[in-house]
């Protein structure tokens, strides 16, 4: 097993583990701690803090994982103070910045909420800039492990501690924001620090590295400010328009859904930022052929794990749901989980199409092709959230999705002649349907149709890997 392939299992192993912790968290002491509209404000901040500094870092991040492996020796050194020396004069300015004027950013997103909870948003956004950038630099050195655990299992326990003691009566859920703000600052420079001592490369004081390369840094640094804002805007379009079209209390409600829906995240996000830099240096050296490879391999293993979390958790939701303190609060958000968990399935089935453009010389088509789809968001949410409601959100992912990635698709087929498809996904829709379809039928109350229902999955689920473990 090589160090890249290991790298992807343990950082979702300390995705799974941060997960774990979030269920936890999401499903039973959050609930039980926090008001609809404490959850809502929670989601707002964490949201708005990750689209903030997508902007701020000004693509800095990307523009390190494209050309990393261009420079050695001096230059390298070079490159990377640089890049550090950069992000940290624009993490503090925005960190300061976003704390002063938090409740005014607030009301000029239209969201019916001002407090000084708010004002966490600042080292949020600082933190989360500084752990942007290691987790970048880590992945160029093929450890992504230990930046995952640190932001998903110890920002997590932190946060499921002080929920606790707000849940006793022991903080208010001001400390809980406090505390949610300056465990995201601490990770984000641990984090750096760490990826810095895996390079092994001493920083020395900024200074250009010429005026040819400078111009090619900053044209793909520019292009990365765009890209990092529509990508990140994916991410957090939805609670920002939930909580100014709607309340904060359906934002809280939302952010349960989101969460349960957002379980196969566990698995993209380390393979993604693996992968980045691979398909960085593949570009580099010309080979389409081991690009095809990965990008058929990746729709096989992402298209598998979301066709399982659906198939797992949408018979089982109202039992997940019975978990909940006061359940009857979060009704809404069940048929919510099932879009989220489709436009999933859609989404990871085309495989790491995004990284193979957003890493090459398509960049900038696909920097076109994602500021349609966050247009696309916006007007389907403006449309449709009117109409259905919290629902509306969900419908507007499957849409979007769909026409995105089937467009990305048609690129690369065009330009490269690359696509990701084969037998192995049709055998996994049919498997995975047909063992829905008996569970969901067979899905019922009480604990003996429970445990027909998940001995069915078990059974869908041992019959797909014995099937398909050569394929895949």
């Amino acid at each position: 097993m090589s160090v890249f392939q290991r790298q992807i299992i343990k950082g979702s192993l300390s995705n799974f583990a941060g997960i774990g912790l979030g269920v936890l968290n999401n499903i039973w002491i959050f609930p039980l701690a926090f008001s609809l509209e404490e959850l809502g404000i929670y989601r707002w901040v964490e949201r708005t803090a990750v689209l903030i500094a997508a902007i701020a870092l000004f693509g800095l991040h990307r523009m390190y994982v494209r050309f990393q492996s261009r420079f050695s020796e001096d230059q390298a050194s070079q490159f990377l103070s640089n890049t550090v020396f950069l992000v940290a004069c624009l993490a503090i300015v925005s960190g300061v910045l976003f704390t002063a004027f938090a409740p005014w950013l607030a009301t000029l997103l239209d969201v019916n909420f001002q407090g000084s909870q708010l004002r966490a948003l600042g080292a949020v956004v600082a933190g989360s800039m500084t752990y942007t950038l290691g987790l970048s630099v880590a992945s160029s050195a093929k450890r992504i492990s230990v930046p995952f655990f640190f932001k998903n299992v110890g920002i997590r326990l932190s946060l499921l501690i002080g929920a606790w003691m707000v849940s006793q009566g022991n903080a208010t859920f001001g400390f809980w924001m406090q505390l949610l703000a300056y465990t995201h600052l601490a990770v984000g420079i641990v984090v750096l620090i760490y990826a810095l001592k895996l390079k092994g490369i001493p920083l020395r004081w900024p200074r250009s590295l010429g005026e040819s390369m400078t111009q090619e840094l900053a044209a793909f640094a520019g292009s990365g400010i765009l890209m990092a804002v529509m990508t990140m805007s994916l991410a957090t379009i939805d609670s920002q328009m939930i909580a100014s079209l709607m309340s904060m209390e359906a934002l809280g409600i939302y952010s349960i859904a989101f969460f349960i829906g957002s379980f196969v995240d566990g698995i993209r996000r380390p393979i993604s930022q693996a992968l980045s830099p691979q398909f960085a240096n593949l570009w580099n050296e010309g080979n389409t052929d081991a690009i095809a490879k990965m990008y058929a391999r990746t729709s096989r293993v992402l298209m598998a794990v979301a066709i399982v979390s659906f198939v797992v958790i949408v018979p089982n939701i109202d039992f997940i749901f019975g978990l909940i303190p006061d359940p009857d609060r979060f009704e809404p958000a069940k048929s919510v989980v099932i879009l989220i968990l489709l436009s999933r399935v859609i989404d990871y089935s085309f495989g790491s199409n995004g990284e193979i453009l957003s890493n090459g010389p398509h960049f900038k088509w696909n920097l076109v092709a994602i500021s349609g789809l966050v247009v696309a968001i916006i007007g389907l949410n403006l449309w449709l959230i009117p109409v259905y409601g919290l629902d509306g959100a969900g419908f507007t992912l499957v849409i979007a999705y769909a026409i995105f990635n089937t467009i990305k698709a048609i690129y690369l087929w065009h330009k490269e002649r690359i696509q990701p498809f084969g037998t192995a996904q049709l055998l996994l829709l049919v498997i995975g349907a047909i063992t829905f379809i008996v569970a969901f039928l067979t899905s019922g109350e009480g604990i003996v149709a429970l445990l027909i229902t998940n001995a069915i999955i078990a059974i869908g689920l041992l019959v797909g890997f014995l099937t398909l473990r050569s394929k895949i």
